[in-house]
């Protein structure tokens, strides 16, 4: 019969052991829309998304425009800026508790309720009895949200962009490890006061049709932890135990054979 050496036989054990936990992640599991057909260029449905709403605690930034010039020069020596006879000028509000933010000369205002295009109009005709043909944009300045979960760097994050993909705030947290459920990523997002958890598949390509493709504001992104996880920690404790009795049982020959 043919003997082994003790060297051949530790190869071939580690041979095993990485062949294993190799064949523990199926690539499939961890490729986003992997059900995609194989062409060039693929059109997507248009996705049409209400206007957020805007909420107690938001802050908006707020641009004035206009041609009066001492209502813009007071205007602008409010917001610290430049004076002129046409010039735009730009602060950030907190919507207060009762819903309402102040401005200058046109005191408090109810934002809370309205969305962006609804909160520009009431704005403009607050500012067209000091302003001729005022000009007047409204933005959100805290887009926050939260990712949490079997990402590499989970955490709260804050944008200056309010139209964000379920894939750009995964970005943002570093991607989702190879441990991750990626069949089943969890958004819980308050509406009215109420939560709703809403279960995303970024494996399949619908979620590119999706109507919450786009998160919301102060979202909380879940990335479920797969089964594996567990199975692949104790498997690495257990190889790390084999790795060390292995290298003592090689000494140990080593010395017996002197």
């Amino acid at each position: 019969m043919r003997k082994y050496s003790d060297g051949s036989l530790v190869m071939a054990f580690l041979g095993c052991f990485a062949l294993f936990f190799s064949s523990c992640i199926n690539p499939k599991s961890i490729t986003y829309f992997n059900n995609l057909p194989a062409t060039r260029q693929i059109s997507l449905d248009t996705i049409n998304l209400p206007d957020p709403v805007i909420l107690v605690n938001d802050v908006l930034e707020i641009r004035v425009g206009g041609e009066n010039e001492k209502m813009v020069q007071y205007i602008n020596s409010y917001f610290g800026g430049i004076a002129g006879s046409a010039s735009t000028t730009g602060l950030q509000y907190t919507v207060d508790v009762n819903g309402n933010i102040e401005l200058p000369k046109i005191g408090k205002l109810k934002m809370a309720g309205l969305t962006r295009d609804q909160a520009r109009d009431t704005l403009s005709a607050a500012y067209k009895q000091y302003l001729l043909d005022p000009v007047v944009s409204v933005r959100f300045s805290n887009f926050h949200f939260s990712v949490l979960g079997e990402v590499k760097q989970p955490g709260n994050f804050v944008s200056t962009n309010d139209r964000l993909s379920i894939f750009e705030a995964l970005a943002q947290a570093g991607d989702i490890t190879e441990f991750g459920h990626f069949e089943s990523v969890k958004i819980i997002r308050d509406v009215n006061g109420k939560r709703d958890v809403i279960s995303l598949n970024l494996l399949d390509k619908d979620i590119l049709n999706s109507p919450d493709y786009y998160i919301k504001r102060y979202d909380i992104i879940y990335v479920q932890p797969r089964n594996l996880k567990s199975v692949t920690d104790n498997f690495a404790r257990t190889a790390t135990f084999i790795a060390t009795i292995t290298s003592v049982l090689a000494i140990v020959l080593i010395l017996f054979k002197k």
